[in-house]
């Protein structure tokens, strides 16, 4: 059977449901993986030193904010930072996700964190793209403003402090660091939970 053929008589490959789209992701040809320099730049940073005992290492988190809530994740945990680009929503997706980005040949899905949470961003601040994961795996966010590095004591637990319940099973430990408290994100668990959460709506 002939492949069907467009009006400019190419292949016309078929398409695969968005979820799956998103799950794969996608790499076209001579594109670099998104994000390698930054991320090794990063995982060097917070890279510590022989002879300091455990509980006195300094440790080293990238910072950020959806609403209210402060936020941190290892370095190499994230790939890239940019002003918002240009997405595309799926149809019958729920508000909390915005919709698919191409990011250097990468098809990326990406979440409003806020809405997810039932919180309001931040007035006046400037919404900025961050890119969790790496390669098939990423996923994008919505967050308030530029992140910052923060820098903690693995004894500056803020024990007690509030999490989310929708994010109970996604924050490793809260810390104290920069004057309030921080949420250590497990980007992995997250990006999963948000992935399965978004194909039981059938989008």
């Amino acid at each position: 059977m002939q492949p069907a053929m467009n009006d400019a008589q190419t292949p016309v490959r078929a398409l695969m449901p968005p979820t799956e789209a998103l799950r794969r992701g996608f790499t076209f040809e001579g594109a670099d993986p998104a994000g390698t320099a930054l991320a090794t730049a990063y995982a060097t940073s917070g890279t510590s030193t022989g002879g300091v005992a455990a509980s006195d290492e300094l440790q080293q988190r990238e910072g950020f904010f959806i609403g209210h809530l402060g936020l941190m994740i290892r370095y190499e945990d994230g790939s890239e930072l940019s002003d918002m680009p240009a997405t595309y929503r799926l149809p019958n997706a729920p508000d909390w996700f915005i919709g698919i980005t191409n990011l250097h040949g990468l098809l990326v899905p990406v979440f409003d964190l806020a809405i997810y949470l039932g919180l309001e961003h931040q007035q006046g601040a400037k919404p900025m793209l961050l890119v969790l994961g790496h390669g098939a795996d990423a996923a994008g966010v919505l967050i308030d403003g530029l992140p910052m590095r923060l820098r903690f004591k693995p004894g500056d637990r803020a024990e007690g402090a509030p999490v989310p319940t929708v994010l109970e099973a996604c924050v490793h430990q809260t810390y104290w660091a920069a004057e309030r408290t921080w949420m250590d994100l497990q980007v992995p668990v997250l990006l999963s939970k948000l992935s399965d959460e978004l194909a039981a709506t059938g989008a």
